[in-house]
């Protein structure tokens, strides 16, 4: 019996290895593609060769517009110092010191072209000025809650645009349609993403963010102050996202690697890919697909809800940022452990973060019709907790 169980267990600890075997080639095949790219702009003059291969091509014969396009192609340097970007390179080519300042060069995702049509004699045929306005505002409105008056939509299109050359439309609304950008362009204000800096065909460029770094050994509790703190930092950023008008922001991806501190030293958030507002997400999870459990549902860490009569996502997310944020960054898993996934953590502190992951538990912990949300009283007994911690840490350190 004895040897039955070693050799069962023998067999599940060759399993594991297999699985972390292959889940690292991919991770770091993955990393290789992206880092090759990169390096392969870096040893060919970064945006020099950028410019001269196609981005400034297309600048030159008037199918890219955009302030950026002059200091890109015109004023070479300008910048310096060119790196390839530590994290989400998905979005992020590289970054670049401008004047002291570091900038990161982003490029817009790809989108099939439905703004143009093809005319009897064979010639594209893009909307004119006046009624690519209306197209851009109707787009906020339906994708973002948000009205922009007739000015506000002229100074954003209309100052780039050259009328005798409207194949450079597509490349703004190419723009437009990428949820990274317009979440910084609407929400700016607000200081919750990197600010655009300028932009130069589907390139665009924002401030760089320095990401918040801290300890994922084994020994995390040797920082567990810093820990703390940052948790609050991110947790008041979360507050935030619930208070924006018209209507709060739903962030429905969260990694502790993608929040990062600004030059005067306000934290955003990298990457707005999986951020909607509120509307939005929830016409997005009750599209009534066919689903047989409620996770068919769910929209990355957005939880959906399945009707099993009709086997319909039908309902409204069922969970909010502040369960996100307690999972995902608090708590976390695996080979990515969480600020407060440490035996330093007061078990009282963890109590409550395990109520905030799964708040359904009680009725006082969550919010009427989404069994999943932790409610306000629980986030602050939970923020108010963790400033208490951080305090008597304090205290400790000055004594």
């Amino acid at each position: 019996m004895l040897n039955a169980f070693r050799r069962k267990f023998r067999i599940a600890f060759q399993r594991t290895v297999v699985l972390a075997v292959m889940a690292a080639i991919f991770v770091l095949g993955y990393s290789y593609i992206n880092l090759e790219f990169c390096y392969k702009i870096m040893s060919q003059n970064s945006l020099t060769y950028m410019g001269t291969t196609r981005q400034c091509k297309k600048y030159k014969n008037l199918e890219y517009s955009g302030s950026l396009c002059e200091e890109l192609c015109t004023n070479e340097d300008s910048f310096r110092d060119f790196k390839c970007p530590q994290n989400e390179m998905r979005t992020t080519v590289f970054t670049a010191e401008k004047n002291g300042d570091v900038y990161a060069i982003k490029l817009s995702r790809h989108i099939k072209d439905d703004l143009s049509w093809t005319n009897s004699l064979g010639n594209q045929v893009y909307p004119k000025i006046e009624n690519f306005h209306r197209i851009v505002k109707m787009h906020i409105t339906l994708s973002y809650n948000v009205t922009l008056d007739d000015n506000m939509i002229r100074a954003l299109v209309n100052q780039e645009i050259d009328k005798n050359n409207p194949q450079q439309m597509f490349n703004f609304w190419r723009l437009f349609k990428d949820n990274n950008y317009m979440m910084s362009k609407l929400f700016d204000e607000e200081n919750l993403f990197p600010t655009i800096l300028g932009s130069c065909g589907p390139y665009y460029a924002t401030e760089n963010l320095n990401i918040l770094k801290t300890d994922q050994s084994l020994l995390q509790s040797f920082d567990w102050h810093k820990r703390l703190k940052f948790a609050l930092s991110i947790m008041e950023y979360i507050f935030r996202l619930d208070e924006i008008k018209p209507e709060p922001l739903k962030m429905c991806k969260m990694k502790l690697n993608l929040f990062g501190l600004t030059s005067d030293k306000r934290i955003k958030y990298q990457s707005a890919e999986y951020v909607q507002v509120e509307s939005q997400l929830d016409r997005h999870l009750s599209n009534g697909q066919n689903c047989e459990e409620d996770s068919d549902c769910n929209w990355h860490s957005c939880m959906g809800l399945c009707d099993h009569k009709k086997s319909q996502c039908i309902g409204i997310q069922q969970n909010n940022n502040m369960q996100i944020f307690c999972d995902h960054i608090l708590r976390g898993g695996g080979l990515f452990p969480g600020l407060l996934a440490s035996a330093k953590t007061p078990k009282t502190l963890m109590k409550l973060v395990k109520n905030c992951i799964d708040p359904s538990k009680s009725p006082n912990y969550h919010l009427p019709e989404r069994p999943h949300a932790a409610n306000t009283e629980l986030a602050l007994r939970l923020y108010n907790e963790m400033k208490r911690l951080q305090k008597a840490a304090s205290n400790r350190d000055r004594t």
